[in-house]
This record gives C-alpha cells, structure tokens and sequence, in this order.
C-alpha cells in the first residue's frame, strides 16, 4: 500500500513517544500522546477520542452504564438521556420516533394523547419565536377554544353546525365581509333581522345612495369596485373608499381590474405617461372641464393614454405633452401593446384634448409652426393579438386642439368610430393610410373572381394580365374560400372590373347596319354624302398626353377623293386633335389638326377588309396595318380634356367615308406596342372608353356602345377568371366612420391615402381649411382642395357643409347656400319617378320626366326642343345666345341684328347656290391659307376690281405706279404664248422692243441713255439709198457699202445716225410673215412702235387708282396723267428678257443680243445733248461670234472700231482713215520736232 507522510520523531519500540504526539497527513489521524487523546481531522482533539465530522459505525457498544455525547448524558442505571441544555432534539431519518410513551417534564406523550400530567395545569404548544405551530389533518375540540391572539384560517370556516348555536363577536371586524358566490347568501333573515346597520355606502342592484337618502341609509348599486382618485389623495391609501382616495391615476390604474371604474374627484392630475388601462377598467373624471390630466417633466412627450380592450375614459381634459416624431411618440389615445378586444373597443367620451408647440410667439400663440405640438389619436391595427375581435375605437363628443399635428390617424385595418367630435388647427384632422404589416401584424389581400375556370388552391399565383398580356400584378395564395382568394401580405396591383356609362352614338344620314361584316354578323354602312357617326364633347375623348389607342376594321369603296376616317376636332381645322383620313392616292393620313404626324406608304385596296389601329406608349405614336407596326414617331402633343368625336366625317362635315366599318374601340390611359389582326369581338378592357361591334338588324340605325369588361385573370395551374369583383386591401387601410363631425381651421380636414382605406363621413364640417394657424375667418386663406383629399385611390364618401354653408355630397354634387345653384359635376341625375316631376309657382308650370321637360309652350324631348304653341323665341339677358357644336338649320335663317361667328364658315353646298351681299363689307377679307384661294375662276371673271392699292406678292399697284416692295426685287413682265408687252405703244415680246404706230423715243431727265456690257450693240444697217428720206440730226446707222457706222447731223458723215426725220422711221430686222419674228420693231406717227416678242400682257380690266388694265392695254385713266414703272431699292423692272432698274436696261439673257430694229426706212433717234456711249472693252473682250456693222470703243487701241464686211474689226473711218489717239500723239511730236 501507499505510506503517505508521518510527521513526528521516528518511533521507539513498544511505540513509545516519550511525549511527542504523533500527527498521520497533518490532521488525518492525531495522536495526543501528552493529554492521551485521539483526534480525527483535527490536531487539537478535545476530548477522548474527537471526530471532526461525521462518524459512522455499523455497531457501537458503550460498556459504561453512563455515557456523555455534548451536553447529552446517557444513563444506563436510569434508563434515562438527560441534558444539561434547556432544549433536547431527537431526530431520525424518517422524522419518526417510536415508542410507548414519553414523558417531558409534566408533559406525557402516550398513545394517541398528549397531556399534562398536573391535575388542572394548563397545557401549553409554543413555537420558537415568530415560528407556526402546524397541525396536520383534521382537528376536533371537544372543548372551547380560548385564543389570546388571532386566528388565520387558510381554508373554509364552518361556525356552528345548528341555529341554535350562538357566535358572540366582542372584538371589531377589521376586514371586508365578502361572499364566496354573488346574489346567493343573506344577511339575517325575514324573521330574525339585525337591529341597526350603521353603513356609508350601501349598494344595491341599480340603487345608489348618492342618488337617493332613505334616512340614515344610503344605498349605492355597483357591478364593480369604484377606485377613488383625488388631488387631496394620497397613494398610500386604498382608494377604495370616497374617503380613503389614492392621489394619483398611476395608482389607481395599478389596482383596477377588469369591471373597476376610477373615479377622479376635480383636480389637476400631473402623471407620468403614458397610463396604461387594463383591460375592462373605466377611467371617469367627475365633469369634462374640471378634471385636467398633464405629463410629469419626465414624459412630456409620451402619450397620455394606451388603451386595451373594453375599457373607458370620460370627462377628461388632456394637456400639455408634445409630439416626438422621430419615435412617433406623443399621442393622447393609442393601443396598448398586444391590444386584446374580447367584448367590446375602447370607448373615449367627453374628452377635450390641448396641446400647443414648444415654441410660441404673438402671431403663433399656440406654436403651429413649431410643428411638435402633442398629436391627437394613432390606431395602428397591426398591435392587435390574433386572438383580437378587432382593432377599434370609438370617440364620441370630443374636441383636439392640436396646432399643426395630425389628429386622428389610422392604419393597418384600424377601425375608428368619430361620433360629434371636434379639430381645430389640425395638419391633418382626419388621416387614414395604407400600412405595410396589415391587421394584427399578418395582413392579407383579398381578391373575389367571377367568371372561374379549374380549381385553383393554394399555393397557385394569381395574377392579372394587361391587355398586351403583360402581367400587372401577382401573388401567392394562400388560401380559398369559394370565389375568395387570400394572399399574405399586401399586393398592389391588383384592380376590380370598373363600370362606365354606355354612350350615346348618333347615326347622321343613312348611316346604318349592313349585312356583311368580318366579326361578327353585320357591320356599319357609310355610303359618304351625309353618312357618319358622332357623340357630343366628353372627357374620355380628352387624351392630354397620356396614352390611347382606337382601333376598327375598315372596308373602302373607290377612292376619288380625301376620306376621314375619324376626326376628334372641335370646330377648327387646326385643333389639337387627331384627324384620321384616307387620301387620293389610297394611303393613310393621321394629322394633329392640319400637320401631319404619319403618312405610311400603304396602299389600302378597293373592297378588301383591314384592321387599322393608332396608339400612343410613353410618348411613342404608332400606327398598324392588319397587326403589322407601319409608322412611328414620337409624340407628346397634348390632345385637351375634352374632344367631340366624329366617324366617317371631319369636324366641318366635308369630308365623307364610304366604307364598311366593324369592330370600332377607343381606350383611354392604354395603348399597344405590338398588335396583332383580331379574329373574334374586341373585347371591353379597363381602358376602353366606346366599344361598337356594329351587331343587330340590317337596317338598324341603333349603335350599343358594349360597357362589359373582361379582365385577364390567370392561376399558375391552368385555371382562368374574367372578372376581379373585390380587390380588398382593408387589412393595411383603415375604416373611419365620421358622423355630425367638425375639422376648423389647419391644413387639410380629411386625407385618405391609398386604397385600403375607406372613410364614411356624414354631415361633415370642414371651416376654414388651408388657413393653417389663421383663424380670421378669411375666405381668401381657404384652400378648397384641402378639404377632401383622396390619394392612391383611398376611397372617401362623405357629406359635407364648409365655412359657407355650402353641401357636399362627394366630388360631384355642390350646393351653393349664398345663390341656391345646385351643382353636379360630370356625373348623370337620376330621379326615378314614372309621374315625373312638376315644378309650379301657381300660374307658371314646368314638367320633366323620362322622356320631356316642358315648361310654357316649350318642349324639350330627345334631341328636340320645339313650341308648343306659338314661335320659338331663344332671348338672353346678356345679349348672347351660345350654340355649342354644329348647328343645322333647314329652313331659312332671318338675322335682324348682328351676326358673329366664331368658328368656320361654309356658305353653300353647291355650285347651284348662290349668295347676295346687300350691305357693306365693313372688314378685311383675308384667306385662311396663304397662295390657296382664287377669287374667280377662268370661265367666271368679276367685272371690274376697284381698290385704292393692290398688292400681288412683292408687286404693288399704287395710284400711277407699279413697283415691287421686295427689296432689291425685280419687277417681271411676261405675256402668254405669242403675246406681247405692250406699254402704251411700245410692245416687248422677248428680246425685242418695238413700236407699231410710231418711233420709240428714249428720253432720260439725265439726257444720258447708257448701254451696258461688254459686247457689243447692233445698230441698223443699209446701203446709202436705204438711208432714211429724211434724216434726223443725231441718227445712226452702219452703212453697208462704205462698211462704217455713219451719222446724221445735218449731212451723212461717218458714224451714221438712225432716226428718221420725222420720227415715222421705225426699226425691224424682219417684216417678212412667217420668218423667225424675234427681233424689235419700233413705228412712229401713231403706228405700232416695237414688237418685242411674241407673247403679249393680257387683262380684261384692272384699274389701280389712276392705272387701267383692260384687254391687253394698261393705261392711265387721267388724261396725261404719268405711267410709272418704279422698281424698288436696287430691284429692276423686267418685261420679257429685259430688266429696267433707273436708267439702265438690261438683257437679262446671258449672252443674247439685244436688237433695235427699223422698219422700213424708219431709223433710231436718240435725243438729248449729252452723249451716246457704247460698248467699251479691250480686244480680249470682242463678242466671240461678231456681227458685221458691229460697234464698239476699244480702250487698248483708243478708238471707236466696227466689225466691217471683210470680217475685220477697224475704225469707224475706214480701214485706212483712222487715226487713234497714239497715231495723233506720234504726229504731233514729228510735227513739233518739224517745226
């Protein structure tokens, strides 16, 4: 075995230790060798044999007859254990000691008894200090009981077992006396009553004490306990008594349970929020004005109060607390956390709530712009338990004064009931919003079919598809129930089938139903003429710039002229506004007004059926052809708010299909990106404005505008449905319920934000909304849009009454108190009544039912309105009487006044009618299309026109002038075919300038004539007899035999002359009929001067102040009066290919010649005192293709030279006579150096 460490001198024989003890592992085993001692786990053992701990021994035999364990003595002799402490336990394993008796002192326990052994010694159980004695199992005193101090029963009591046993109470009961069932036991009986019961309260049944004072009794009825709260409390009481109140609310709310009500005396009340009321508790102040609630320092921006299920607060007025909106926090009402109805919501009565901003001035004394004032109510339903009723509340009669908070606000399937209540100031009065967790923190959409195909379940996707199949919305189910299908979570998206009105479409003409179509069984026949289809002016045809489609199936007869298709202008050709046609050339044509968008390259076909559609999405303008895109453009014009609508015909009523048309449908707010041909009726979409499936019997003028719809619903296992009758998303909204309400002064009164919520507010009071913190009373501050708004499709039915006095009910119906009108907007009154309705004064009468309002002698019945009796007379006080849209008159109209028209007219429409005009046209008359309209036809002229100026383009005929106003403009004159230009005698027919009765005479005021260039001028040319018989002083010629020009100056020198005498000389290159007749004649003595061209200028008449075109003259009409032709600024005149600018002529022609040309022995005279200059130029500048007679200055050898017979340019004195200016300088010096 293991030795472990022995401390100690090492041992002597026999175990000797000559008094050293002996120590095994330090304190294991101690052996005392000096006091003779043995100890166990300790090194000072105090007596024999000391065991620290426990010892255990399987036998232990004592040989002495005494043996001593502490203060414990075991007497063998005696038979005794004695002690010599004042206490002995005796204790074994089981607590259970075994014997046949035992004796304590005077006390002897024996069998089943334990008593005192002292005849008549009282028999005493004490516990040690503060401890029990307990007595197991049942207890039976045969004797009395005498009790010096109490009795504690912790189970049922049973005093007595007959009523002949008495119960003497000497002592006071200081305890509530309570039955263990209600309404079961009594307090003494009809024959053995109670003398006198001295009582405060007294309850019974429904009977109050308060109420009643019978004597010295008062009686006083309570379902539950009433907890009393007073200012002059103290929360150390028990707050069960009027007398006995606690001081605070804090308190009471900590004892309430459900069933208790809390009275508060008058005081004010400073708590720490917010207070939380149990479930089933009543808070109740003594009266609204007297009981005042306000936050201690600590919680001035909790909320006041969080309310759980079927509790109460009443006649209360709540303070000073504000409102932190970074933890939304700061509300007087709101739901507990795990809110719980059972039985009923919370109820708030009578309750007044003020709170101002944090900061105030004089203009904002309540702290509206500080925008932290204490905040009124927050219902958030998804606080609710799964186990909730409900998410409710109902506030009746009471005011919030919140200055620029937003005092009832609701979300998550919060439901709110808002009886005769009050806000002033409010950011928002009434706020209602989609939320996201949904009621009770697991929303669910609900979304109801019709029309079902298959069995979906859950698990399945439902979703619904545009009309290009394009899925707008989708979630999972699940679960069903019947039609019902119940997403988790909130799914937007999803829209119920909308309803519209049918509309009315008038067929105009014999506009009817035919027997062949494409879909269906008949079509719509136009035969042109008058056939067409229209409705009057509405908002779905207003297309702003949002998205559209129309579309129809067309089917053209012959085309010889522009078609519409359809027209959405209203009275004006240039309209924004679509306009559909078919040209000449077969080929589609959509304009915006008179500008056209797309022009395809398509062809459309005689007799062959086709599907056209026109859409716009997102600013894209597309057209197609049988599914097929054709054109496309971008577009953003906005198409207005409200369009007529015309099919077959444009506005004017000018343009007219013949066609068949099937299948026609207009949609608004949508439109295609691709297409494809229809095979089956179109069906109703969301969108869809007018559907015409152009079905019923042949001949049939009666049009049904199909107001069905037909969604696009699909389930991810195959199953379909037409028809979504139900989107409910209730559970992320709210539900408020307002009735006989107010909300004055602040921002907005009532907004409702997306389309789980759904407000009824009945006689709704909204002053003064959109004044904010302004409460002058200013009319001019009312923002009337702020008083109902309805955002993101939030649903809100409500009648009201504004700061005027003026009714509501909804967005469409308007009562005005201070003029009695009576609105309706953009919706249809009925009033179902088969006798109809009769309005009388006594003497005046007017009738309206379903099919007439007449009222005197007029009848208005369908689109008629006629005289009964007597003329029809339209009078206004103003002086006006307005016509909307087209007016057909088929009898005679007699105007006796003025006639104003605003839009366009059309007078006639035949060629047979005719107009008389008998007064005085007191206007300008101008076109509306510029260089379009003709006054007069070729086979119809006007006799004379008279104006004072007349204006053609840049030409202006002005008193005696014609001139151009174009700057620098020419002025052209030019005759048709063979005619000429004749200018008083002086004809000009291309390049020729000619005179049949006389000579032409040039007669500037500078007395220079100047022809320009550098060719060269051809004069007339002869032999020496073809000179002129009598010569003129100054005429020219070019002398064929002697080969020069020669002149007249009294004798024929050289450099000629060509001026007859007596001016009866005219020039001619030809006179021989037949020949190439482009050459000038001028004639003298009254004789046709010059024949310029073949063309000549033709008029029947035109006088122009002093100025007369008749036949083919143009005249003055004043005897000598001037005839001017004046061009503007640098402008020339032109008549033919000449140009007239000053004094200068020019040919206009690039390298023709321009020829004077006698007639006969007639010559050219050119008068004046000055000069005659002719061609000037170098030898590079020559003609190429020169003339003989030609005659020209050249500058290089200073000389005037003629081309002459042999083909040589010389000098005009001959090839041998001329002497230049350089010869005569050469001469001069040689003469010089001679002399």
């Amino acid at each position: 075995m293991a030795i472990g460490r022995i401390s100690g001198p090492l041992l002597k024989s026999d175990l000797l230790r000559n008094g050293v003890d002996l120590a095994f592992e330090t304190d294991l085993l101690y052996l005392d060798v000096t006091n003779r001692r043995i100890g166990v786990r300790t090194t000072s053992p105090q007596y024999a044999l000391d065991v620290a701990g426990v010892a255990r021994v399987s036998d232990l035999e004592i040989t002495n007859n005494v043996f001593n364990v502490g203060n414990v003595t075991l007497n063998g002799n005696t038979n005794s254990i004695t002690t010599t402490a004042q206490e002995f336990t005796v204790t074994t394993a089981d607590s259970v000691l075994i014997g046949n008796r035992v004796e304590v002192g005077d006390l002897e326990i024996n069998s089943n008894f334990i008593e005192n052994r002292n005849t008549n010694d009282d028999l005493f159980i004490r516990a040690n200090g503060t401890g029990n004695i307990n007595i197991e199992g049942n207890t039976n005193i045969t004797g009395n009981l005498h009790a010096t101090g109490n009795i504690t029963a912790d189970g049922d009591i049973q005093i007595g077992d007959a009523d002949t046993d008495n119960i003497v109470i000497n002592a006071e009961i200081a305890s509530d006396i309570i039955p263990d069932a209600n309404d079961l036991y009594s307090i003494g009986t009809a024959t053995k009553r109670w003398s006198t019961a001295y009582l405060n309260n007294t309850y019974v049944d429904t009977l109050q004490t308060n109420d009643i004072d019978f004597g010295d009794l008062d009686l006083v009825s309570r379902p539950g306990n009433i907890l009393y709260v007073s200012s002059q409390g103290a929360d150390t009481q028990t707050g069960t008594h009027p007398q006995d109140p606690v001081r605070s609310i804090e308190k009471a709310l900590t004892l309430a349970t459900a069933g208790d009500t809390i009275y508060i005396y008058p005081g004010d009340y400073n708590e720490t929020f917010p207070l939380v009321v149990p479930a089933g508790v009543t808070i109740r102040g003594q009266s609204l004005r007297s009981v005042t609630i306000t936050p201690d320092s600590t919680t001035q921006s909790e909320d006041a109060f969080h309310l759980n299920g079927e509790t109460t607060v009443e006649e209360v007025t709540i303070k000073n607390y504000y409102f932190d909106s970074g933890n939304n926090k700061g509300y007087a009402f709101r739901f507990a956390p795990n809110f719980t109805v059972t039985e009923r919501s919370p109820y708030i009565r009578n309750v007044t709530v003020i709170t101002k901003g944090t900061v105030t001035s004089s203009d904002d004394p309540l702290g509206y712009d500080a925008g932290d004032a204490g905040a009124g109510v927050y219902l958030d339903g998804s606080v609710a338990t799964t186990s909730s009723r409900e998410a409710a509340m109902l506030f009746h009669s009471c005011t919030f004064i919140c200055p620029g908070a937003r005092v009832l606000r609701a979300t998550n399937g919060a439901r709110v009931e808002w009886l005769n209540s009050f806000t002033y100031y409010a950011d928002r009065g009434i706020d209602a919003f989609d939320g996201t967790a949904g009621l009770k923190g697991s929303g669910k959409t609900r979304i109801k079919v019709s029309g079902l195909t298959g069995n979906p379940s859950a698990g399945e996707t439902l979703s619904l598809h545009d009309a290009n199949g394009a899925s707008v919305a989708s979630g999972t189910i699940g679960s069903r129930d019947g039609n019902y299908f119940f997403i988790d979570g909130k799914v937007t998206g999803f829209v119920t089938t909308p309803s519209r009105a049918k509309k009315t479409i008038s067929a105009k003409g014999n506009a009817a139903l035919g027997a062949i179509s494409t879909i269906g069984t008949e079509s719509l026949y136009l035969l042109g003429s008058t056939d067409y289809l229209e409705t009057i002016s509405q908002p779905d045809f207003g297309f702003g710039t949002g998205d559209f489609q129309i579309e129809f199936f067309v089917n053209l007869d012959a085309i010889d002229a522009v078609q519409t298709l359809f027209d959405f202008r209203a009275g004006s050709a240039t309209d924004n506004a679509l306009h559909l046609y078919v040209g000449s050339d077969n080929k589609l044509y959509l304009d915006n007004g008179t500008t056209n968008i797309v022009n395809p390259t398509n062809v459309l076909n005689d007799s062959a059926w086709y599907h056209i559609a026109v859409s716009r999405v997102s600013g894209s303008l597309r057209m197609f052809v049988d599914g097929t895109l054709v054109a496309t453009t971008a577009n953003t014009t906005d198409f207005g708010t409200t369009k007529p609508f015309k099919f077959g015909t444009d506005y004017s009523l000018t343009s007219f299909l013949t066609a068949k048309i099937d299948e026609l449908r207009i949609q608004k707010g949508a439109g295609a990106t691709s297409l494809t041909t229809p095979t089956a009726a179109l069906p109703g979409t969301l969108n869809t404005v007018l559907l015409l499936h152009f079905d019923g019997d042949v001949g049939s003028i009666i049009m049904d505008d199909d107001d069905t719809f037909t969604q696009d619903v699909r389930f991810s296992g195959g199953g379909t449905a037409t028809n979504i009758t139900l989107n409910d998303l209730s559970d992320f909204g709210a539900e408020i319920r307002s009735i006989a309400s107010a909300n004055v002064y602040g921002q907005y009164g009532v907004y409702g934000d997306g389309p789980g919520v759904v407000m009824y507010l009945i006689g709704q009071n909204l002053a003064y909304i959109g004044a904010g913190k302004d409460n002058s009373n200013d009319v001019s501050s009312v923002v009337q849009s702020n008083e109902v708004v309805k955002a993101n499709n939030a649903n809100v039915y409500y009648s009201t009454v504004d700061h005027k006095g003026d009714f509501r009910v909804g967005d469409l119906f308007r009562v005005d108190q201070s003029t009695g009108n009576v609105q309706f907007t953009n919706a249809e009154f009925l009033f179902n009544n088969n006798q109809g309705i009769t309005f009388t004064d006594g003497s005046n009468t007017t009738i309206i039912d379903g099919t007439k309002v007449q009222t005197g002698n007029v009848k208005f019945s369908g689109n008629t309105v006629e005289s009964v009796s007597g003329a029809l007379n339209l009078d206004a006080s103003t002086g006006i009487i307005n016509l909307q849209d087209n007016v057909n008159i088929t009898g005679n109209l007699d105007v006796a006044g003025n006639i104003t028209i605003g839009g366009n007219i059309t007078i006639g429409d035949d060629a047979t009618d005719s107009i008389q005009i008998g007064g005085r046209i007191d206007s300008n008359l101008i076109p509306a299309t510029d260089d379009t309209y003709t006054i007069g036809s070729d086979t119809l002229n006007w006799s004379e026109f008279h104006v004072g100026k007349m204006l053609v383009d840049t030409l202006e005929i002005n008193d005696n002038y014609i001139q151009t106003n174009a700057s620098n403009g020419d002025i052209n004159l030019s005759a048709n075919g063979t005619g000429k230009i004749v200018i008083d005698n002086i004809q000009f027919a291309d390049n020729t300038i000619s005179n049949a009765s006389g000579d032409i005479v040039l007669s500037p005021s500078s007395q220079i004539v100047t022809v320009t260039g550098t060719g060269s001028l051809v004069l007339p040319k002869g032999t020496t007899a073809q000179r002129p018989s009598t010569p003129e002083t100054g005429m020219i010629r070019y002398n064929t035999e002697s080969g020069v020009f020669e002149a007249y100056d009294g004798a024929w020198t050289n450099l000629g002359g060509v001026y007859d005498a007596d001016r009866d000389t005219y020039i001619t290159p030809e006179l021989t009929p037949g020949a190439d007749d482009d050459t000038l004649r001028f004639y003298a003595g009254g004789v046709l001067v010059a024949d310029v061209s073949q063309e000549r200028f033709n008029v029947a008449r035109i006088e122009v102040d002093d100025i007369a075109i008749h036949g083919s003259v143009l005249e003055t009409t004043t005897t000598n009066q001037d005839l001017e032709l004046r061009a503007n600024g640098s402008g020339t005149i032109s008549i033919e290919n000449f140009s007239f600018n000053g004094s200068t002529i020019t040919n206009l022609v690039d390298g023709e010649v321009t020829t004077l040309r006698q007639q006969g022995t007639g010559y050219f005279k050119l008068e004046g005192t000055g000069g005659f200059v002719i061609p000037v130029g170098t030898n590079d500048n020559r003609h190429p293709t020169p003339e003989t007679g030609m005659m020209r200055y050249n500058s290089i050898e200073d000389r005037v030279e003629i081309y002459d017979v042999s083909n040589n340019w010389v000098s005009v004195a001959g090839a041998t006579g001329a002497v230049t200016y350089n010869d005569a300088e050469e001469i001069a010096i040689q003469l010089a150096l001679t002399i």
